[in-house]
């Protein structure tokens, strides 16, 4: 008698692509806001004051609740659903420059731009794996301060979750990717 794994397999990579993807999306974040803080200018040259921060944080808190890290979560799905990477990136800590002063110290110029570029280049997909899903109560997250809001969508079989990690900053839960 022979057995396959072939499908269990394919169930794994179905499962780690959600965790390599929201990973991806706070890497490149997280870089991005790390060279605008070391460079003190936005991605478009022009050089960043805290006004203009203070109005895209404004404009993110006026559309999209950010109060608990599992109102964070459904937010993060309404912006993923825009279409807008620049939105998505102002609800993660890599889009907030006083987020990555306070909480990724240790990520170099480049590596915040790549997780920048990460999460605005993953919008869709992001927003496509997400459309459907279904949180749950928050949890502590595995570094402290962190808290994990897990989830399923209709293509996960048995007990299977992911979760995605917030960290707050400012008052705000904001996507969160711990460095590897």
């Amino acid at each position: 008698m022979t057995t396959t794994t072939e499908p269990q397999d394919v169930s794994d990579r179905r499962t780690r692509l959600p965790w390599v993807i929201a990973g991806g999306l706070v890497v490149v974040a997280a870089v991005a806001v790390t060279m605008m803080l070391a460079t003190g200018h936005a991605g478009d040259g022009a050089p960043t004051n805290a006004a203009s921060t203070a109005s895209a944080k404004a404009k993110a808190g006026a559309e999209y609740d950010l109060s608990s890290p599992q109102a964070a979560a459904e937010s993060l799905v309404k912006a993923a659903k825009t279409g807008s990477g620049e939105t998505l990136l102002g609800l993660t800590c890599v889009g907030r420059p006083d987020c990555v002063r306070e909480h990724a110290t240790a990520m170099s110029e480049q590596q915040l731009a790549e997780a920048q570029d990460t999460i605005r280049e993953g919008v869709f997909e992001l927003g496509q794996h997400l459309a459907e899903a279904e949180f749950t109560s928050a949890v502590d997250g595995d570094e402290p301060g962190t808290k994990e809001v897990p989830y399923r969508t209709p293509e996960m079989t048995g007990d299977a979750y992911l979760s995605l990690t917030f960290i707050q900053s400012g008052g705000d839960w904001l996507f969160y990717q711990p460095q590897q």
